[in-house]
């Protein structure tokens, strides 16, 4: 009896094991295209598995207008970051050169304040640190960090076109340099 199930089920386990193998080439793409330029504070990307589409996220502008600020053709860099977070603070100044640097590629890098900041302190120290370069958003109740998976600022979640995670940074690193470039170069390519 055992073989005669296994007969009938073969083919069908099959088609399911190919399924998943595709799946799994699929997920490394990313990582497979840019593992050779991982070297210093990129060491600290985690990779996705390729699978988990993200909400489009949904925040609120410095005049309190809800935004969707969701991809379409770009990377979507996402940082979020808060007032009272030092690490946060200190890596803001780089990820401002990064969006300098990289304005002319199809690569979009915002900043979403999560959680209690207000409005005045976060355009303090935009004006402070002269960040010319980035939006200021908020998710003042961190509902998009939340349904992000953000459990520690700053995390940066890098998403593909199709809204698709390819990793993310928990910590802050100095973004404004020609290896973060030609990563995210990379990633384009692959896209």
């Amino acid at each position: 009896m055992d073989t005669m199930i296994l007969l009938k089920l073969g083919p069908l386990l099959l088609i399911v094991n190919l399924f998943f193998s595709s799946l799994a080439v699929a997920e490394s793409n990313y990582e497979d295209k840019t593992k050779d330029i991982i070297e210093g504070e990129l060491r600290k990307f985690i990779f996705s598995d390729g699978t988990k589409t993200l909400p489009n996220p949904v925040v609120l502008d410095m005049d309190e207008n809800v935004v969707e600020i969701g991809s379409n053709d770009d990377i979507l860099v996402i940082n979020f970051w808060a007032t009272w977070c030092a690490p946060c603070k200190k890596e803001m100044p780089s990820l401002n050169n990064l969006a300098e640097n990289m304005k002319y590629d199809d690569v979009r890098i915002i900043t979403v304040a999560s959680g209690r900041n207000s409005k005045e302190a976060i355009e303090s120290f935009f004006s402070d640190n002269d960040l010319v370069n980035l939006n200021k958003f908020r998710d003042p109740r961190g509902k998009i960090a939340m349904s992000y998976g953000v459990t520690a600022l700053p995390t940066t979640v890098v998403i593909d076109p199709s809204g698709k995670e390819i990793g993310r940074i928990i910590g802050d690193i100095d973004w404004n340099t020609e290896n973060i470039r030609a990563f995210f170069r990379n990633l384009l390519k692959t896209s």
